[in-house]
Order: C-alpha cells, then structure tokens, then sequence
C-alpha cells in the first residue's frame, strides 16, 4: 500500500492509500438481456435544494424513477477530489424507504411502483472510524433494508504482521463494534470466522476509489483503497460523526435491480465551513 492523499480535518490525520488492482466496475450493471431481474428503468434528473451548503446543514433532493425490476434505492453521496480527477466514498449511503413493504422469509422488501417519486430530507455527516488515538475515513454501508446496524470491510493484520485477510466488522448505529469476521481460504474455498481483536492488531479500511464515467469507459470505474491504519489498544474500534470536510461532493441515488446491478446518478454539492 501507498499512501497518495492526506487530509488534516480537525486535527486528524486521514490517508488514503492504494490497494492490488481489483476487477472494475463492480457496480455496473451487467450489459446480458438474459439476466431475468436486470434493471429496466431510468433515473430522471437529481435535484438538490441547494447547490451550496454549510457544514450541518439540511437539503432535499428529489428525482424520478421510471420503470421495473427495481430491489432497493439508495441515497449516496461522494467526496470530490478535483486534484487527482477521483471520488472517495460512500460518505453516506442510506437506504430509501418505500410507501409500501413487503414480507418475505421474515424479512421486509420495499415495494415499488413503476414510477416513483424521490423526495429525501439529508442531513450527513462524516463518519470517522477510530482506535482512541488515530483516525481514518469510515465509509459505512447499511447491513439491510430497515436494519440500525452498519458494516464496513477492510484488511486484518495481527500484531506480529503474519496473518493478512479481508476483514469484515458491523457496527450498531451509535458506533460501537457488535461483529467482527475475518474471510481465511480453506481448501478451494473462502470461510468467514468471527474475531475478537487482540492487543496492537490492526484493522485497515476499505475506501472506494470512483472515477467518472468517459466517453471510452462509458461506466464508473471503481477500485478499492485503503485509509488510515488502526490499532486495537483497549477500547474497541468504534464510529463517531464529525460534520463533513469542505470540499465539492456527488449526492445523487444508487438504484439496485433484482438480479443485483447498480445504476447511479448524481448532483453535485459544495460544502463550506
């Protein structure tokens, strides 16, 4: 890993670091008509009540869906990097919750009409992710529809630098580690078993390095990265929320269809202090 960007926001130093090449585009939809739940809609212009905003300050946006096959929607929102042409994130993702659910295996779906209308009230901050000294960039993804827990991946390295793997932690919503897995090969196949951190282990989070979409990739290009390295002591990693960086940021939607692809469209948004 490499470190290629630091940020010093409020006295914390946040990195973000390269990672090994992953396969791009993760989030695209799949290009086959044979995918049975593949998306068929349209996602109408994102619009924000403000196009500027203070730190902490509330705004709508509002769009239009059109369309089928559609799971889940998602609110989104990135942080710009206009020096290296990059975006970080998710900073936020939330899910948006449908007029109608329903109930499958004892668990709740939302229910979509074939036209949609999107009005969300957003109000988001930055989660930071900490070991009680070092901080780094906690970009948290929501474990489920109408779930309060979060999740957030990364590298697990023990404390004598021997065992490496892609770590997996889940956090309730006022911050505090509930789970941790680790993903170790056994055999041909990869299995998740749950961790309990030991003094000066380390934990990396995982960051998602977008670029936008050209005239030649004609998709988002998405690789992984890392932020800053932390070490267990005594207290848990934990999350808290600062107000967001200044800076120029994409808000806009993440629209998920039934055979799993991710379609997104975004506004963008400046923050001041």
């Amino acid at each position: 890993m490499e470190v290629f960007q630091t940020f010093d926001y409020k006295g914390k130093v946040l990195q973000l670091a390269t990672a090994e090449a992953e396969s791009v585009d993760k989030l695209a939809k799949s290009p086959s008509n044979k995918a049975p739940g593949i998306g068929k809609f349209e996602i109408g212009s994102i619009n924000l009540s403000a196009k500027k905003i203070v730190a902490g300050e509330e705004f709508t946006l509002t769009a239009q869906i059109k369309g089928k096959n559609i799971a889940y929607i998602y609110s989104e929102i990135l942080f710009h990097d206009k020096d290296l042409h990059q975006f970080y994130g998710p900073v936020a993702r939330e899910y948006i919750q449908a007029d109608r659910n329903k109930e499958s295996g004892g668990v709740s779906h939302p229910l979509w009409d074939d036209e949609i209308n999107i009005a969300v009230r957003l109000n988001p901050g930055l989660r930071l992710l900490t070991d009680g000294v070092d901080s780094a960039f906690g970009f948290l993804v929501p474990v489920g529809y109408n779930s309060s827990e979060y999740h957030l991946d990364g590298l697990y390295i023990s404390a004598d630098g021997v065992a490496k793997h892609r770590a997996h932690i889940t956090f309730d919503n006022a911050g505090k580690t509930i789970a941790v897995m680790v993903y170790k090969e056994q055999g041909r196949r990869v299995v998740p078993h749950a961790l309990t951190f030991k003094h000066d282990d380390k934990f990396i989070p995982s960051v998602q390095i977008l670029t936008e979409p050209t005239h030649e990739t004609q998709s988002w290009q998405i690789t992984k990265g890392f932020s800053t390295p932390l070490t267990f002591q005594n207290p848990p990693l934990y999350w808290v929320e600062e107000s967001l960086m200044p800076g120029d940021y994409l808000v806009g939607l993440l629209v998920q269809d039934l055979d799993g692809g991710l379609t997104r469209k975004y506004a963008p948004l400046t923050v001041s202090e």
